[in-house]
Protein backbone atom coordinates (compact mmCIF):
# COMPACT_ATOMS: atom_id res chain seq x y z
CA UNK A 1 0.00 0.00 0.00
CA UNK A 2 1.45 3.32 -1.08
CA UNK A 3 1.20 6.58 0.87
CA UNK A 4 0.27 9.78 -1.00
CA UNK A 5 0.48 13.11 0.79
CA UNK A 6 -2.78 15.05 0.35
CA UNK A 7 -2.33 18.65 -0.85
CA UNK A 8 1.29 18.14 0.12
CA UNK A 9 0.69 17.16 3.72
CA UNK A 10 -2.35 19.24 4.67
CA UNK A 11 -2.43 17.98 8.25
CA UNK A 12 1.15 19.11 8.86
CA UNK A 13 1.36 22.43 7.00
CA UNK A 14 -0.75 24.85 5.00
CA UNK A 15 -2.12 22.93 2.02
CA UNK A 16 -0.70 23.28 -1.50
CA UNK A 17 2.33 25.28 -0.39
CA UNK A 18 6.08 24.81 -0.50
CA UNK A 19 5.96 24.16 3.23
CA UNK A 20 3.39 21.43 2.74
CA UNK A 21 5.40 19.74 -0.01
CA UNK A 22 8.47 19.77 2.24
CA UNK A 23 6.44 18.30 5.11
CA UNK A 24 5.27 15.47 2.85
CA UNK A 25 8.84 14.72 1.81
CA UNK A 26 10.02 14.72 5.43
CA UNK A 27 7.15 12.37 6.34
CA UNK A 28 8.42 9.84 3.82
CA UNK A 29 5.60 9.72 1.28
CA UNK A 30 5.62 7.61 -1.88
CA UNK A 31 3.99 10.45 -3.83
CA UNK A 32 2.66 13.97 -3.34
CA UNK A 33 -0.82 15.08 -4.41
CA UNK A 34 -1.81 18.71 -4.96
CA UNK A 35 -4.45 20.76 -6.77
CA UNK A 36 -3.83 22.70 -9.98
CA UNK A 37 -5.74 25.71 -11.35
CA UNK A 38 -5.15 28.18 -14.19
CA UNK A 39 -4.58 31.90 -13.65
CA UNK A 40 -6.00 34.70 -15.81
CA UNK A 41 -2.77 34.77 -17.84
CA UNK A 42 -2.71 30.99 -18.33
CA UNK A 43 -0.22 29.97 -15.65
CA UNK A 44 -0.65 26.78 -13.64
CA UNK A 45 -0.67 27.25 -9.87
CA UNK A 46 -1.46 25.20 -6.77
CA UNK A 47 -4.85 25.93 -5.20
CA UNK A 48 -7.75 23.76 -4.09
CA UNK A 49 -10.37 26.51 -3.97
CA UNK A 50 -11.40 28.95 -6.68
CA UNK A 51 -10.04 31.79 -4.55
CA UNK A 52 -7.39 32.33 -1.87
CA UNK A 53 -9.81 33.11 0.96
CA UNK A 54 -9.16 29.95 2.96
CA UNK A 55 -5.35 30.13 2.77
CA UNK A 56 -4.87 33.90 3.01
CA UNK A 57 -6.63 37.06 4.17
CA UNK A 58 -7.68 37.92 0.62
CA UNK A 59 -10.35 36.32 -1.54
CA UNK A 60 -8.69 36.73 -4.92
CA UNK A 61 -10.11 34.37 -7.54
CA UNK A 62 -7.45 32.41 -9.38
CA UNK A 63 -9.01 32.82 -12.82
CA UNK A 64 -9.53 36.57 -12.37
CA UNK A 65 -5.94 37.43 -11.53
CA UNK A 66 -2.54 37.16 -13.18
CA UNK A 67 0.23 35.13 -11.61
CA UNK A 68 2.13 38.32 -10.77
CA UNK A 69 -0.90 39.71 -8.93
CA UNK A 70 -1.47 36.46 -7.02
CA UNK A 71 2.21 36.33 -6.07
CA UNK A 72 1.77 39.62 -4.22
CA UNK A 73 -0.61 38.01 -1.72
CA UNK A 74 0.98 36.49 1.35
CA UNK A 75 -0.55 33.20 2.39
CA UNK A 76 -1.31 32.44 6.03
CA UNK A 77 2.07 30.79 6.48
CA UNK A 78 3.96 33.78 5.04
CA UNK A 79 4.63 32.12 1.68
CA UNK A 80 3.28 32.99 -1.77
CA UNK A 81 1.24 30.90 -4.15
CA UNK A 82 3.26 28.11 -5.77
CA UNK A 83 3.41 27.53 -9.53
CA UNK A 84 3.36 24.01 -10.91
CA UNK A 85 6.92 24.47 -12.14
CA UNK A 86 8.05 25.47 -8.65
CA UNK A 87 6.18 22.55 -7.09
CA UNK A 88 7.90 20.04 -9.36
CA UNK A 89 11.31 21.41 -8.38
CA UNK A 90 10.46 21.36 -4.68
CA UNK A 91 9.26 17.75 -4.91
CA UNK A 92 12.82 16.70 -5.75
CA UNK A 93 11.91 13.80 -7.99
CA UNK A 94 9.15 12.32 -5.84
CA UNK A 95 6.18 11.16 -7.97
CA UNK A 96 3.39 13.71 -8.22
CA UNK A 97 -0.39 13.32 -8.41
CA UNK A 98 -1.98 16.45 -9.84
CA UNK A 99 -5.69 17.08 -9.35
CA UNK A 100 -6.74 19.34 -12.20
CA UNK A 101 -9.72 21.44 -11.15
CA UNK A 102 -12.85 22.25 -13.15
CA UNK A 103 -12.49 22.69 -16.96
CA UNK A 104 -10.25 24.18 -19.63
CA UNK A 105 -7.04 22.69 -18.29
CA UNK A 106 -6.39 19.77 -20.66
CA UNK A 107 -4.49 21.68 -23.34
CA UNK A 108 -2.53 24.04 -21.01
CA UNK A 109 -1.45 21.16 -18.78
CA UNK A 110 -0.51 19.02 -21.77
CA UNK A 111 1.53 21.91 -23.20
CA UNK A 112 3.33 22.34 -19.91
CA UNK A 113 4.08 18.65 -19.35
CA UNK A 114 5.23 18.14 -22.93
CA UNK A 115 8.36 20.11 -21.99
CA UNK A 116 8.97 18.22 -18.73
CA UNK A 117 11.36 15.29 -18.54
CA UNK A 118 10.37 11.92 -17.09
CA UNK A 119 6.58 12.18 -17.48
CA UNK A 120 6.30 8.72 -15.90
CA UNK A 121 6.71 10.58 -12.60
CA UNK A 122 3.31 12.27 -13.00
CA UNK A 123 -0.31 11.23 -12.64
CA UNK A 124 -3.33 13.42 -13.32
CA UNK A 125 -6.66 13.01 -11.54
CA UNK A 126 -9.91 14.93 -11.94
CA UNK A 127 -13.63 14.96 -11.23
CA UNK A 128 -14.09 16.35 -14.75
CA UNK A 129 -13.94 13.07 -16.65
CA UNK A 130 -14.55 14.64 -20.07
CA UNK A 131 -11.61 17.01 -19.60
CA UNK A 132 -9.53 14.16 -18.21
CA UNK A 133 -10.20 12.11 -21.34
CA UNK A 134 -9.24 15.08 -23.53
CA UNK A 135 -5.95 15.32 -21.63
CA UNK A 136 -5.45 11.56 -21.98
CA UNK A 137 -5.76 11.88 -25.76
CA UNK A 138 -3.16 14.66 -25.74
CA UNK A 139 -0.74 12.95 -23.34
CA UNK A 140 -1.31 9.17 -23.55
CA UNK A 141 1.94 8.39 -21.72
CA UNK A 142 0.75 10.03 -18.48
CA UNK A 143 -1.44 7.96 -16.18
CA UNK A 144 -4.90 9.38 -15.52
CA UNK A 145 -7.46 8.57 -12.82
CA UNK A 146 -11.14 9.47 -12.63
CA UNK A 147 -12.12 10.97 -9.27
CA UNK A 148 -15.48 10.14 -7.69
CA UNK A 149 -17.16 10.67 -4.31
CA UNK A 150 -20.67 9.24 -4.77
CA UNK A 151 -21.03 6.73 -7.64
CA UNK A 152 -18.26 4.11 -7.65
CA UNK A 153 -19.78 1.74 -10.21
CA UNK A 154 -20.43 4.57 -12.66
CA UNK A 155 -16.87 5.82 -12.45
CA UNK A 156 -15.42 2.32 -12.85
CA UNK A 157 -17.50 1.95 -16.01
CA UNK A 158 -16.36 5.38 -17.24
CA UNK A 159 -12.69 4.62 -16.60
CA UNK A 160 -12.96 1.30 -18.42
CA UNK A 161 -14.77 2.74 -21.45
CA UNK A 162 -12.42 5.72 -21.77
CA UNK A 163 -9.30 3.62 -21.31
CA UNK A 164 -8.10 5.47 -18.20
CA UNK A 165 -5.46 4.12 -15.85
CA UNK A 166 -7.70 3.85 -12.82
CA UNK A 167 -10.06 5.45 -10.35
CA UNK A 168 -9.59 7.61 -7.26
CA UNK A 169 -12.47 7.05 -4.84
CA UNK A 170 -13.64 8.49 -1.56
CA UNK A 171 -12.51 5.66 0.70
CA UNK A 172 -16.06 5.20 2.02
CA UNK A 173 -17.04 3.97 -1.45
CA UNK A 174 -14.56 1.13 -1.33
CA UNK A 175 -16.14 -2.26 -0.70
CA UNK A 176 -15.45 -5.80 -1.96
CA UNK A 177 -17.69 -5.26 -5.00
CA UNK A 178 -16.06 -2.00 -6.14
CA UNK A 179 -12.55 -3.28 -5.34
CA UNK A 180 -12.82 -6.53 -7.24
CA UNK A 181 -14.72 -4.97 -10.16
CA UNK A 182 -11.96 -2.39 -10.62
CA UNK A 183 -9.34 -5.11 -10.32
CA UNK A 184 -11.23 -7.27 -12.83
CA UNK A 185 -11.05 -4.44 -15.36
CA UNK A 186 -7.35 -3.94 -14.52
CA UNK A 187 -7.94 -0.45 -13.15
CA UNK A 188 -5.60 0.90 -10.49
CA UNK A 189 -7.22 2.22 -7.31
CA UNK A 190 -6.42 5.24 -5.19
CA UNK A 191 -8.59 6.36 -2.27
CA UNK A 192 -8.89 9.62 -0.35
CA UNK A 193 -8.65 10.93 2.36
CA UNK A 194 -7.50 8.41 4.99
CA UNK A 195 -6.34 10.14 8.17
CA UNK A 196 -6.84 7.45 10.83
CA UNK A 197 -4.15 4.77 11.22
CA UNK A 198 -6.76 2.19 12.24
CA UNK A 199 -8.66 2.84 9.02
CA UNK A 200 -5.47 2.46 6.99
CA UNK A 201 -4.86 -0.89 8.68
CA UNK A 202 -8.42 -1.98 7.93
CA UNK A 203 -8.13 -0.96 4.27
CA UNK A 204 -4.78 -2.69 3.90
CA UNK A 205 -6.24 -5.89 5.32
CA UNK A 206 -9.19 -5.95 2.90
CA UNK A 207 -7.78 -4.12 -0.12
CA UNK A 208 -4.00 -4.54 -0.27
CA UNK A 209 -3.59 -3.33 -3.88
CA UNK A 210 -4.55 0.30 -3.37
CA UNK A 211 -2.83 3.61 -2.66
CA UNK A 212 -4.12 5.89 0.09
CA UNK A 213 -4.11 9.69 0.12
CA UNK A 214 -3.70 11.22 3.56
CA UNK A 215 -3.31 14.58 5.30
CA UNK A 216 -1.18 12.86 7.94
CA UNK A 217 1.51 10.84 6.15
CA UNK A 218 3.69 10.93 9.25
CA UNK A 219 1.14 8.69 11.00
CA UNK A 220 1.07 6.14 8.16
CA UNK A 221 4.72 5.13 8.11
CA UNK A 222 3.90 1.75 9.67
CA UNK A 223 2.64 0.81 6.19
CA UNK A 224 6.07 1.38 4.67
CA UNK A 225 7.93 -0.27 7.55
CA UNK A 226 5.95 -3.45 7.12
CA UNK A 227 6.76 -3.49 3.40
CA UNK A 228 10.46 -3.18 4.17
CA UNK A 229 10.32 -5.84 6.85
CA UNK A 230 8.81 -8.28 4.36
CA UNK A 231 11.51 -7.40 1.86
CA UNK A 232 8.98 -6.39 -0.78
CA UNK A 233 9.07 -3.45 -3.12
CA UNK A 234 5.86 -1.50 -3.44
CA UNK A 235 4.20 -0.92 -6.78
CA UNK A 236 5.09 2.51 -8.18
CA UNK A 237 2.45 5.11 -7.38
Amino acid sequence: MNIIGHRGAAGLALENTAESIKAAINAGVDAIEFDVRITKDGKLVLSHDKHLGRVSKKTQRITDNSLAKLKQTKLNNGEEIVTLSEAIKKARGIPLVMEAKESGWAQPLANFLSDVKNVSNFKVISFNHRELYAFHMLMPDIQVYALEDTKPFDVIHTARVLGLTGVDLNFWLLNPATYYLARYYKLEIMVYTVNRPWMARFLRLLYPRISITTDMPDQMQFLRKQRRNKGKTSNPV
